[in-house]
């Protein structure tokens, strides 16, 4: 089986020949495959190229078109630096003052924003270049994060107490634009759409209820409608949240090494949803030996019961020894699934 047929067997509940493997790699890919990451980022072409060699020569079952958090902020018009071969930065809050920025997030002319048009050429380039081979995605940023992208973490979070329907009509805005943009990159080619909304780690269960889990349905049913599988990352501990993320409906949701994946969340899983992670990428990858690789996989697998995809909790770092990446490949190829 190729990473797609095994990827979307095991989602359906059928059997595969071993636990599909989906770590989240973006610098590590560039790293590896010797693209700077600035065109990593600006080139679709490139990251294609890292994404597709890294894949062929070090495993990897899914192809994710990312690698930064700011497309869309720079398309609402945030200024962003990008480093020659770093990550890109910001370099300075779009939304200074809700009370006076807040109509800067508007609706988008997306065709015309090269950067947003860069990804969609990426998964329609990444579709012609690797055809059924691998599991492709979409990608595109949650409405919590997107505002704190152009307001700040700390900054975003504030606002959410004490301007929470200002806020929230704000995030109504960046869901729509998300749809928009969502229809394109499927239209070229996506089989799965990857909604990226680390933030939400960051609060409380009430809140996410209140404010944002209506916004994360409408995203889930609006790419169920399309006939195409939804992935959610919230990067940190999000055990708190996991019962409304199942109840969401979601395919994939993935979780970061420190969630407590409980009995309950994988009997509480209905068909076609599973977890993925949820390997430490620092004190593992990064840090452990093949060997302690091998313990840890062991561990999360043992009571999975085929509702989980074996991936990094996060991003797998730059750096990461070349002998403990293919250490966790090898054994995902010959770790057998028992639905």
């Amino acid at each position: 089986m190729n990473g797609r047929e095994r990827t979307i067997a095991f989602l359906e509940g059928r059997p595969v020949d071993h636990v599909p493997f989906h770590p989240l790699v973006m610098q590590y890919a560039a790293e590896l495959t010797g693209v700077n990451y600035k065109s990593f980022c600006t080139d679709y072409r490139q990251q294609s190229k890292a994404m597709v060699e890294f894949a062929r020569n070090y495993g990897l079952d899914w192809l994710h078109p990312a690698g930064w958090p700011y497309c869309e902020a720079i398309a609402y018009g945030l200024q962003v630096s990008f480093p020659e071969d770093g990550l890109p930065l910001s370099k300075e809050h779009l939304i200074q003052d809700p009370e006076e920025d807040l109509d800067r997030i508007r609706p988008l002319d997306i065709e015309s924003s090269a950067v947003m048009m860069n990804r969609v050429e990426g998964v329609r380039y990444n579709k012609e270049t690797v055809g059924d081979e691998f599991f492709l995605a979409a990608h595109c940023e949650g409405p919590l994060a997107e505002y704190t992208d152009l307001r700040g973490v700390e900054n975003g979070l504030m606002d959410l107490i004490m301007y929470p329907d200002e806020v929230t009509d704000a995030m109504k805005i960046i869901v729509d634009n998300a749809k928009r943009w969502i229809f394109l990159q499927v239209q070229a080619g996506a089989e799965c759409v990857s909604i990226g909304d680390a933030v939400c780690s960051q609060i409380s269960e009430s809140m996410y209820a209140e404010l944002i889990q209506p916004l994360h349905k409408e995203l889930a049913d609006y790419i169920r409608s399309l006939g195409v599988y939804s992935k959610f990352h919230i990067c940190g501990n999000i055990t708190h949240l996991i019962p409304r993320l199942i109840d969401l409906g979601i395919n994939i949701i993935d979780v970061d090494h420190m969630v407590d994946l409980k009995p309950e969340f994988y009997a509480a899983m209905r068909q076609g949803q599973c977890f993925c992670g949820n390997i430490d990428p620092v004190s593992q990858l990064r840090l452990g030996t093949p060997e302690s690789i091998c313990n840890a996989v062991c561990d999360v697998m043992k009571n999975s019961g085929g509702k989980l995809i074996l991936a990094s909790g996060c991003e797998v770092p730059k750096g990461t020894p070349i002998e403990n990446y293919s250490a966790f490949h090898e054994i995902a190829s010959r770790y057998p699934v028992v639905f």
